[in-house]
């Protein structure tokens, strides 16, 4: 608590001290304050539990003491100057006033020493007025009327044990006195006294016991308060009472609040000015008032208090009682409160608060509240619009069924996410967000809005880079790849047929050369457009590369229904191209392969067409449906198949590494393992000879196991002799199907002294989107050991950008068939440079493969990508040669496919 101000003048003392603005600062509580009519010295008063108490005693007992002393001298001068006391009465006088006063003074000190009325006032009190009679029987009648008064006075100051034992003392001296003295009418004073006693006892303590217990239920009210109660005196600058929670709230011990100019001392710095301003024009103008500030722990802590204050006029200046409070969770919440605003209106992402007024009707959303950017997204008021119905005012809500799924939202405390809203279909101005919704507590949600236009459309435009063929507009090979996936799964389900045409174009080569590459690309521009007008609707033609061309066929399809498609085609080719005023005229060979008559499988299909192909240029028709008696190549894949476990037993297997370099420094930092099968008959067969036939055959795991297992082994002895390149690895999609993978890695690397960092290992986009979430809990397994993960020719598939930031991968490895033509071809240029761009904005590595010469090079490391790799740093090599090539390139010098050492 603090010293209040009060608005009398301050006593006449040493000049005062000054806290700031403070009230003056008094003597220090404890200091000696003499009470001239008794001599008494005033105690120190430490406010406490029992503080209200307390004063109530200390003006009780003042006044009585006042009254005693004045009774004593009333008594001395009747004893002297009344005749009936006897011709002692002189000696009588001087012994009440002597004896009487001394008796007094040595209480008083008592009380002062102890805080407590003495006890061995309820003896006195009733020993020395039955002392007198029996010395001077003259005072008997005296005696007795002051033994009722002072009975009296006890039953005020003490409580009924105390009480009784003193009235009946005193009764007992009464009946001595009289028995002793005398006197007349003894037989009527005792009884009498004894009644009168009885009655005035019982009468007092009655009344006492009533004010103990009103002061003390008052006492209870006030401590129970959840503030720090105080009251301060009018005639000091100091606090005449201080709750004892004061010391709880603020740490501070209560006597300490008793000194003058705590207050002040003790109020924040930054609100002492302010506050005792305040509070001092307060108290002037009589005003009661409430005032906030801060005041200081003695640990440095600050607590915010709210003091609401009441002033009470009186004579001498102004009583101050007040109560506070403390209020610091308040500023806390309100201060947070303040902060989630500032954030709730300038965070960079869309805001909507809503309430479901009726739990049994979805469509009693109502906006709360909504920020600027929220506003800005959805391109209406939302801000303004508090109060109204969501559906009645977004439509866009109701369209999507969105309704339906907040409400659920509010009403069981669930939250949902939907990464692309189109929130303005079909305008120009069209707006996507990723939204999510989240319960609020009181049946609210509250609904995040993500402005991801930008990046939506950058993906959709890297999206169709990636699966269109940039000079016709028609799908590439990968996008016919899936498609043929997915037909042959429904195809499978529904247990009907698919068709895939392969055609090439005849004597194309020729018009190139010729003609040169741009009325080439004339040409297929124009082929693409026939071969859109010729199928119906539901057939899809790509082009697959160069002068290759598919249809795929999945409606009502047959082999005749196949072939008379061909007829079509050809038939649609046979009328000539005008080219800047050049006809040309061209044809297509076509091989036509069914499911499942002549495949299982998309691979096998498309494998089977473009044998097709080959046999129709050898026919007279121009088109073949596929012929296995006439596929050599079958016969070869079946005696593979069983040759693979042999040649691994054998030993037929090995390893090469091919570098990657890091950009610009051209320092080599890894190296990729790549297997190869030296075959008896067939001689170095590279994985996309036989990497497909082992995954068919299951063979592939023991395969990645041995590969593994020979290429870790032998980074750990390069590591070892000092040359600090990682190691990368390729898997195969049915590797992630192989829960011993994580184990096989951690036993491997626990063996071999390779850092679990400098071991990356490759799986291909397209086989990570044949089951995202396995590939997930794989990568997930992986990266937790400590190994590195990259998506392989990345380009090639169209993975979800979403899907993609969180699989635990660390770069992005471009498809050879994009990295050849980038120095060439304005269409590879744009997708690497997309895919650079992406793949740094999701931190990401960005890695080129089939780097062929220094140009291709040099735009790399002008679009910033990280690592290169290819025949222009160096061709796959063993480990010895690999050593030695390392030790050769420690940086800048280079080596083209010719093997002729170049430098920058």
């Amino acid at each position: 608590m603090r010293c209040r101000p009060t608005a009398s003048p301050p006593p006449a003392r040493r000049p005062a001290l000054r806290n700031g603005p403070g009230p003056p600062m008094s003597r220090a509580v404890g200091e000696d304050e003499r009470v001239p009519s008794t001599g008494r010295v005033a105690r120190p008063r430490p406010p406490s539990a029992n503080a209200l108490i307390d004063s109530w005693r200390d003006d009780l007992w003042q006044r009585a003491i006042r009254l005693r002393i004045t009774s004593i001298a009333g008594l001395a001068v009747f004893a002297l100057v009344l005749p009936d006391i006897g011709p002692n009465r002189a000696l009588i006088a001087g012994s009440v006033l002597v004896i009487g006063l001394a008796y007094n003074i040595v209480l008083n000190r008592l009380y002062a020493r102890h805080g407590r009325i003495p006890e061995v006032l309820a003896v006195g009190d009733v020993v020395l007025p039955v002392v007198f009679p029996l010395q001077a029987h003259s005072t008997y009648l005296p005696a007795v009327l002051l033994l009722v008064a002072n009975l009296a006075l006890i039953a005020a100051l003490f409580r009924r044990r105390t009480t009784y034992l003193a009235s009946a003392g005193a009764m007992a001296g009464v009946a001595v006195v009289s028995l002793v003295a005398k006197p007349d009418l003894a037989q009527v004073m005792v009884p009498t006294f004894a009644v009168c006693t009885a009655l005035a006892v019982a009468t007092v303590n009655a009344v006492a016991g009533a004010e103990r217990r009103v002061r003390a239920r008052y006492r209870d009210l006030l401590e129970s308060l959840d503030g720090i109660v105080w009251e301060s005196d009018p005639a000091a600058s100091s606090f005449s009472y201080v709750g004892p929670r004061a010391e709880e709230i603020l740490g501070w011990p209560l006597a300490a609040w008793l000194q003058e100019g705590f207050w002040a001392a003790h109020v924040h710095a930054d609100d002492r000015d302010r506050a005792v301003a305040e509070h001092q024009a307060a108290v002037g103008a009589g005003r009661s008032h409430e005032l906030e500030y801060r005041m200081v722990r003695p640990d440095g802590g600050v607590v915010h208090l709210q003091d609401v204050v009441t002033v009470t006029p009186t004579r001498g200046g102004a009583i101050t009682r007040g109560v506070m409070v403390d209020v610091s969770e308040r500023k806390r919440t309100e201060e947070r409160v303040r902060q989630y605003a500032d954030i709730f209106e300038t965070v960079e992402l869309g805001l909507v608060v809503l309430r479901l007024a009726d739990r049994d009707d979805d469509e009693s959303l109502e906006i709360v509240a909504a920020n600027a950017e929220a506003a800005r997204i959805m391109n209406r008021p939302l801000h303004t619009w508090t109060g109204r119905r969501l559906i009645g005012v977004l439509p866009l809500v109701e369209d999507l069924r969105l309704h339906h799924r907040l409400a659920t939202v509010a009403r069981d405390h669930t939250s949902f996410a939907i990464d692309e809203v189109v929130l303005r279909p079909g305008q120009d101005n069209e707006q996507i967000a990723a939204v999510k919704a989240f319960a609020l507590p009181g049946d609210s949600v509250c609904v995040s809005l993500q402005d991801v236009t930008n990046e939506v459309t950058a993906s959709r435009r890297l999206r169709r880079q990636a699966l269109y063929d940039g000079l016709t507009g028609l799908p590439n090979r990968t996008l016919m790849r899936d498609h043929v996936g997915r037909a042959l799964a429904s195809a499978a389900r529904a247990e009907s047929k698919v068709a895939l045409l392969v055609m090439d174009l005849d004597q194309f080569k020729e018009v190139n050369d010729t003609l040169g590459h741009h009325i080439g690309d004339r040409l297929l521009t124009e082929l693409g457009g026939r071969l859109q007008d010729v199928l119906r609707d539901a057939d899809l033609v790509a082009r697959l590369g160069g002068d290759e061309f598919a249809v795929l066929l999945t409606t009502d399809v047959s082999e005749e229904g196949a072939e008379i498609v061909a007829h079509r085609i050809r038939a649609a080719l046979l009328e000539p191209f005008t080219l800047d005023q050049l006809r040309l005229q061209t044809n297509a060979s076509i091989g036509i392969a069914l499911f499942p008559d002549h495949a299982d499988d998309a691979s096998e299909l498309t494998q089977r067409a473009d044998v097709a192909m080959y046999q129709a240029k050898r026919s007279a028709s121009g088109h073949a449906v596929y012929r296995a008696d006439l596929d050599h190549s079958s016969v070869r894949r079946l005696t593979l198949l069983s040759e693979l476990r042999h040649g691994l037993e054998a030993g037929q297997f090995r390893v090469e590494y091919q570098p990657l370099l890091a950009l610009p420094s051209r320092v080599p930092v890894r190296v990729e393992a790549l297997v190869r099968w030296d075959h008896p008959q067939h001689g170095t067969m590279l994985p996309a000879e036989f990497i497909e036939l082992a995954e068919l055959s299951g063979f592939v795991r023991p395969l990645t196991h041995w590969v593994l297992s020979h290429a870790i082994a032998e980074a750990a002895r390069w590591w070892q002799a000092g040359t600090p390149v990682g190691l990368a690895v390729n898997l195969s999609v049915r590797n992630l199907y192989d829960p011993d993978l994580p184990t096989l890695l951690g036993d491997l690397l626990a063996l071999h002294p390779l850092p679990p960092s400098e071991l990356t290992l490759e799986v291909t986009e397209t086989q990570l989107m044949d089951d995202p979430s396995l590939a997930l809990e794989v990568l997930g397994a992986i990266s937790r050991l400590g190994v590195a993960t990259a998506v392989d020719d990345f380009g090639t598939g169209y993975s979800s950008l979403t899907y993609l930031r969180n699989l635990p991968v660390r770069e992005l490895k471009i498809d050879r068939s994009f990295v050849s033509g980038v120095a060439r071809r304005t269409d590879d240029l744009v997708i690497v440079r997309s895919i650079v761009d992406l793949g740094h904005n999701l931190g990401l590595d960005v890695v080129a493969e089939g780097v062929e010469d220094d140009a291709t090079i040099e735009v790399l490391e002008g679009l910033g990508c990280d690592l290169a790799q290819g025949f222009v740093i160096a061709q796959p090599l063993g480990l010895g040669d690999l050593i030695g090539w390392l030790d050769a390139h420690p940086g800048m010098p280079l080596t083209d496919v010719s093997g002729e050492p170049t430098r920058r």
